[in-house]
């Protein structure tokens, strides 16, 4: 008698077994089904993560590549390279000759050009989740852009004209350079968020 005793503890055994295995899938399914469970935002967060999780995952999502890194430091060289520009045509201004100041508001025009060149490429870039999370740092940069690009033409707008005047060159240059400053702070602030070390500053 004790044979039929020992396959009907057997068989309870494994029924609740079953049981519990089947009431775990469905509870993970409702879970599922509600948008938990790993549904992830455009950066890659998880909507059930701890806020401490989801600051991991969104620096993950954020961290340059490489690539990234290197398109960075080339555009804050292209920068600085047009600060020096402007700097040299502020000092030299006076004193040179309008042949030799045509030559620097050029050079410095080009440097401008340069500059917002290869912060268009690294913008361009950006992978999804980087667009996602950066969208308002990167309005603002674009809006820095808008106005570098507006004061580099009223600088090309003085070298066109027939007489060029050694005061309005450095009227419009200091307004360049200020702007260019502002460019190059929007840039440093989206740097750091995707990680990148900031290098010298205006």
């Amino acid at each position: 008698m004790a044979r039929p005793s020992h396959h009907r503890s057997k068989a309870w055994i494994i029924g609740g077994m079953l049981f519990l295995l089947v009431t775990t899938m469905a509870l993970a399914q409702r879970r599922g089904g509600r948008g938990g469970g790993g549904k992830s935002n455009p950066t890659g967060v998880g909507d059930n993560e701890s806020p401490e999780a989801k600051e991991i995952t969104r620096a993950a999502a954020l961290q340059a590549r490489p690539d990234q890194i290197t398109q960075f430091q080339q555009l804050t060289k292209s920068d600085e390279v047009a600060h020096q520009n402007a700097q040299t045509l502020l000092q030299r201004a006076d004193a040179a000759d309008k042949p030799d100041l045509f030559h620097l508001s050029k050079s410095l025009s080009d440097s401008v050009d340069e500059a917002q060149t290869e912060n268009q490429r690294f913008v361009q870039s950006f992978s999804d989740p980087q667009k996602s999370s950066l969208k308002e740092l990167t309005k603002k940069l674009g809006k820095a852009s808008s106005e570098l690009t507006k004061e580099n033409k009223a600088l090309n707008k003085e070298l066109e004209r027939s007489k060029v005047s050694d005061r309005q060159i450095v009227e419009v240059v200091k307004r360049l350079d200020k702007t260019l400053a502002d460019f190059q702070a929007r840039q440093v602030a989206v740097g750091t968020e995707m990680g990148i070390p900031s290098g010298s500053a205006l």
